[in-house]
């Protein structure tokens, strides 16, 4: 489809699409919500605020990727589930008693999930639907690096658990 097709006026298709889905609102909503929690508690330092200000960005990337016709229903299959885990207010580590905390185990499965799918397929689109500042790659590869520090071995444990009964499973570096 060439470019003018895919535009409405002088807006992006996508940018339409994802107006009118709300999740232009939510990604404010949730980004806003995350820098004054961290703004109130002081600085958490880079190990914890990074990881938590790329959540906005997964959660519109998992979103975005569900709704790219171009993604293969393997793949889509694992990118709803991580999009369901993370929207779900009842995990591993609950928002609602937690606070932006709780978005950190939402924050590993993604970048675990997203790391396991990205392929000579995905990778393209993920990139092309990438909202963050950071090299995508980099980001998922940092998260996932730091995953059993930042939610503790036992949590990171049960995590990993959980996504290998669903075909993901994590290769810890050594």
């Amino acid at each position: 489809m060439a470019a003018d097709d895919r535009e409405i006026g002088r807006v992006p298709v996508e940018e339409v699409e994802l107006v009118s889905t709300g999740l232009l609102s939510s990604y404010d909503r949730l980004r806003r919500r995350i820098v004054e929690a961290l703004d109130r508690r002081g600085r958490l330092g880079r190990t914890l605020s990074e990881p938590l200000l790329l959540a906005p960005d997964l959660l519109v990337l998992l979103a975005r990727l569900c709704m790219d016709r171009d993604v293969s229903p393997a793949s889509r299959k694992l990118i709803v589930g991580a999009l369901v885990y993370f929207v779900t207010p009842i995990d591993m580590l609950p928002e609602a008693l937690l606070g932006v905390g709780g978005f950190l185990d939402d924050v590993v499965l993604a970048s675990l999930v997203l790391s396991h799918s990205l392929n000579a397929e995905l990778e393209p689109l993920a990139v092309k639907h990438w909202s963050g500042n950071q090299d995508l790659r980099i980001a998922l590869a940092d998260v996932s690096g730091a995953a059993a520090t930042l939610l503790g071995v036992n949590l990171y444990g049960r995590l990993k658990s959980f996504l290998a009964r669903r075909g993901v499973h994590v290769e810890d570096d050594a």
